[in-house]
């Protein structure tokens, strides 16, 4: 039984990328223990299922089939800088999504229909988030420097669509493949 790596998510567009790009290469100057997303790589995940059973696919597509009719298209802002578990001890750097109604609707109900079909979501609520960089060792300086850009403003994210995911782990990082695209509204 073959197993991919899967996570369903809302992509970005193109200028989003050119943004958040730039934003990290002015932290990169000044934060440079991370290890840096590609840009490109960059989504607002929904679900994160793992690694699967193939068959699995036609049954999350059908389940996001049936989600995604019953979801107008919306918008959500991208703003602020923050880091997991907290600036002051950052492992993983991010840009904050707004915590819409319909966005945590839709996670929510994706979460419900995943878990109906024995596709058990995270055991911690969900956070909508865009990671750029990760840490493997403290730095000292980096909570000021977080501090520093965390209001920043970045742009908005239409929401028209989830796309499942394979993720391909390679050396220069992960390689994400749509297997799935769905459209809200139908």
């Amino acid at each position: 039984m073959d197993k991919i790596r899967t996570f369903i998510a809302i992509p970005l567009n193109d200028s989003l990328f050119r943004t958040i790009a730039e934003v990290q290469r002015d932290l990169k100057t000044a934060l440079p223990g991370i290890r840096w997303v590609r840009p490109e790589t960059i989504h607002l995940t929904l679900a994160f299922l793992g690694d699967i059973p193939e068959e699995f696919l036609e049954k999350i597509g059908n389940s996001m089939l049936s989600i995604g009719r019953s979801f107008a298209p919306f918008k959500v802002r991208i703003a602020d800088l923050g880091a997991f578990p907290s600036r002051k001890r950052p492992r993983v750097i991010w840009l904050g999504v707004e915590r819409c109604a319909p966005l945590m609707q839709l996670q929510a109900e994706l979460a419900e229909k995943l878990a109906a079909i024995d596709l058990p979501g995270e055991n911690r609520p969900y956070t909508p988030h865009l990671t750029l960089g990760r840490s493997r060792r403290p730095d000292p300086g980096a909570e000021s420097i977080l501090e520093s850009r965390a209001a920043l403003e970045i742009g908005i994210l239409p929401v028209d669509c989830m796309v499942l995911f394979e993720s391909r782990l390679q050396a220069g990082g992960a390689v994400h493949i749509p297997r799935h695209t769905v459209a809200l509204g139908g």
